[in-house]
């Protein structure tokens, strides 16, 4: 009876070895195969397509940079704006294009990489439904010895045999182990990297939003001066010398106000709130995040009569404007040729900010705000080509560059 029960245990032993063998030779091959109805060829067909689109679209591009740098170098004219704006909104316009097309070949590597993690998980199932087998026919014999099998077999032969049999099925399990662990790392990578071309097609999509509001603020510019020089040169030419001392008395004026009121305050002592205000730690003035134009911008369409000196937010009319600090409201200008509806709020360490174009104000000259305070809503008032807000940001009175300021 025992010598049955032996040779039954026994004679697990080559069916195991057989799931072994069968596990190891086809278990562990993995190939992308697309979901659905994509294959992997289609996938890396429209990826080529597309790398074809951008690199087409970015010859493009250069060519409308090569056009507008060259307009930039000649005398300053209606029609040489009127150019420089045309070619800007060519160029913003496949840039938008662009934009479409990457965004869309980096969905693909999406597709592409989904995929490869379903056919990971789907061999990863398989391979652990396989190892459970062998398992479980391990245990039907694991308390057998050599003893137990010499004396099952008719000969050393058997036994030697039966012994291979067992050292085979030992190396081929911790090989089967191995494998999984490493199906279980690519895997980890995979969704590693998945997650980083989903971070990056977000950023493709919100560079995009951005895109489309930088071209209609370029198309509101041309509109805008076709309009207030009703395509008369000696117009244009009356609008942009008037423009340069409007701006010129605009700075000057914000400079000497606060020189003055920044001495004028610090002779107060420390009865006076402002002198208790720390360093400036500004946070962004609107809940959007989208620039529409940089500092010192170079696709600014008037970039040769003068330089952005501050940050456009692509916001629509009314939206909310709050203090980016703590501060003294040191002007409120309502109907100025340049900037429009404006504030202007002096805070510590030497820091001054600017709210431009706005619609309407909610603060009044000589009151303190609050960091995040509602201070007015953004509109498009003064020179103006849409609903933006125009944010400046000034260290001891001279326009630095707002980003390098907001967290």
């Amino acid at each position: 009876m025992l010598n049955i029960i032996i040779n039954k245990k026994i004679l697990l032993i080559p069916a195991i070895i057989s799931i072994i063998v069968v596990f190891i030779a086809c278990g562990f091959t993995i190939a992308v195969s697309a979901s659905d109805d994509i294959s992997v060829d289609d996938l890396n067909k429209q990826i080529d397509e597309q790398r074809n689109k951008i690199e087409e679209l970015t010859k493009k591009i250069e060519e409308y940079k090569n056009n507008i740098n060259s307009n930039r170098q000649e005398a300053l004219s209606l029609k040489n704006q009127i150019s420089i704006i045309d070619n800007q909104i060519g160029k913003t316009d496949l840039e938008l294009q662009l934009k479409e097309e990457e965004a869309k070949e980096l969905q693909l590597k999406i597709d592409q990489t989904n995929n490869l993690i379903k056919e990971i998980e789907t061999q990863t199932g398989l391979e652990k439904d396989k190892l459970s087998e062998i398992i479980r026919l391990m245990s039907r014999y694991d308390d057998q010895d050599y003893l137990s099998i010499l004396l099952a077999n008719e000969s050393f032969s058997d036994f030697f045999d039966q012994v291979k049999y067992s050292a085979d099925l030992q190396k081929n399990l911790q090989k089967t182990v191995n494998k999984l662990k490493e199906s279980k790392e690519k895997l980890n990578e995979e969704n590693k990297k998945l997650a980083v071309e989903k971070d990056s097609l977000s950023e493709i999509l919100n560079k995009l939003e951005s895109t489309k509001d930088i071209l209609s603020r370029q198309k509101g510019d041309k509109n805008k001066l076709v309009t207030a020089t009703q395509k008369s040169e000696k117009k244009f030419q009356l609008l942009v010398e008037d423009l340069k001392k409007e701006q010129a008395a605009a700075n000057a004026q914000v400079a000497s106000l606060e020189k003055k009121l920044r001495d004028s305050l610090a002779k107060k002592g420390d009865k006076e709130k402002f002198n208790s205000l720390s360093n400036a730690a500004l946070v962004w003035p609107t809940t959007s995040r989208r620039i529409t134009a940089t500092f010192y911008d170079p696709t600014y369409p008037y970039r040769n009569l003068f330089e952005h000196s501050g940050i456009d937010l692509g916001v629509p009319q009314g939206t909310p404007v709050k203090s980016a600090e703590a501060g003294y409201v040191a002007k409120v200008a309502l109907g100025t040729k340049w900037y429009g509806n404006y504030i202007m709020i002096i805070h510590g360490g030497n820091i001054t900010t600017l709210y431009a174009h706005l619609k309407s104000v909610n603060v009044a000259q000589d009151q303190y705000v609050g960091r995040g305070e509602l201070i007015g809503y953004s509109g498009s008032t003064g020179f103006s080509s849409g609903p933006h807000l125009h944010f400046e940001v000034r260290a001891n009175g001279i326009p630095v560059n707002p980003l390098n300021y907001l967290p």
